[in-house]
């Protein structure tokens, strides 16, 4: 390889392209140029789905410290009973002080699935070696129970550096009072990329949105769950609590029930994007099941309630093209003028609407682009195959 003048650079990308453990056990023996990228590869993310996982970490790092600067994410996923019964054994109550042991590691990423976090029920001095945890700028956190809103407090205190939070199908096991929960709040100031996404029961994601002060929030990335009747649900306070930083939205909204419409009561309190007033790309998630027949009456109302000049891009999501006309036939009309009036109309670059998949069967772009007239004689309207939806 050094005959072939190949850059390292080169090299490493090809080993990055290496997913399984017995070629990068074999790259990782050719020679020392190729070991640390190898070595970067094997032991940058560690997955413990058992109590013995966590074990071997924790020998590991003790037999063989080098290996720890190349440690940047811990994925937890156990499953078992042990977070029932015997809660100070599980892989969620251990690691803290195991990791925060090493110097020589130092975490980005903390991911936790599937998982029932009791940080009160822990040792005495559990929060303080979470909190010793000072490298990790990533939480990501999927269908986690706590006991209470104030364990998941405790936890967002003890990362006060995070700069992105995943927050998915969060539980507490007993509710707090409404006057309690708002005293415990918390403040994240370094965060910049919120995810979450809420089906019922909503009220974890509700306490984060209404009461976690957000000062540096830019990019938000939300599936919510929306009910015709909760008024203490907290979707319409995030708005006028982070809408002066908020640039990049995007945005799925279902109804806990089927039947009628949303009230515009509802709508109004929990849909008002006017206090956005960095708002530069809208995405709308529009990809519900078939079958289904969508409620476009908040879409309608939130697009024709934006007042601010910043927006620049629009995104519809939907399955196909074919789903889209389906979805949108009765709405379609009024989305196109809505887009095209005050204060869009001499604002906005493109709107674009993304497909999942395209089928031969399906209509052509053309029988689709003829439901939005105005966008199209302005050259707004663009038609696109969906790639994996990121902030850019």
């Amino acid at each position: 390889m050094t005959s072939a003048g190949l850059p390292i650079e080169l090299l490493e990308l090809a080993i990055d392209f290496l997913e399984d453990e017995q070629s990068l056990k074999a790259t990782s023996l050719v020679c020392k140029a190729w070991l640390p990228r190898s070595r970067l590869n094997l032991f940058r993310t560690i997955e413990l789905c058992l109590p013995g996982h966590l074990d071997h970490f924790a020998t590991l790092l003790t037999e063989s410290p080098h290996i720890a600067p190349y440690v940047e994410a811990l994925d937890i996923s156990e499953n078992s009973l042990l977070a029932v019964f015997r809660p100070s054994k599980a892989i969620v109550a251990r690691f803290p002080r195991i990791v925060a042991s090493c110097a020589l590691v130092q975490l980005r990423r903390l991911t936790i699935h599937h998982q029932l976090w009791l940080p009160t029920r822990y040792s005495p001095d559990y929060l303080q070696f979470l909190s010793r945890l000072s490298s990790i700028t990533t939480l990501h956190l999927y269908d986690v129970t706590f006991t209470s809103i104030a364990d998941f407090s405790l936890v967002l205190r003890a990362f006060e550096r995070l700069t992105s939070l995943s927050a998915k199908h969060l539980d507490c096991q007993r509710q707090l009072d409404s006057a309690i929960a708002a005293d415990i709040g918390c403040s994240l100031p370094l965060l910049t990329k919120l995810s979450v996404d809420a089906t019922h029961p909503t009220s974890v994601i509700d306490w984060l949105l209404r009461h976690t002060q957000l000062p540096a929030i830019c990019d938000v990335e939300c599936s919510y769950e929306l009910s015709t009747n909760d008024r203490s649900q907290g979707l319409g306070a995030f708005w006028s609590n982070s809408g002066g930083t908020l640039e990049r939205l995007s945005l799925s909204i279902t109804k806990r029930s089927a039947g009628a419409r949303f009230p515009v009561e509802v709508i109004e309190q929990q849909l008002d994007l006017s206090p956005c007033r960095e708002l530069r790309m809208l995405r709308l998630d529009c990809r519900h099941e078939r079958g289904v027949a969508p409620d476009w009456s908040w879409l309608t109302w939130l697009l024709s309630h934006i007042r601010r000049r910043t927006l620049r891009k629009v995104v519809f999501d939907f399955q196909s093209s074919s789903h889209a006309i389906a979805s949108l036939h009765a709405f379609a009309e009024e989305v196109d003028g809505i887009l095209t009036s005050d204060p869009f109309s001499h604002i906005l670059e493109s709107v674009i609407f993304k497909f999942d998949f395209r089928d031969a069967r399906e209509p052509d772009d053309k029988c689709f682009t003829d439901l939005f007239p105005r966008l199209r004689v302005r050259n707004l309207l663009r038609v696109i195959e969906s790639v994996p939806y990121a902030f850019i």
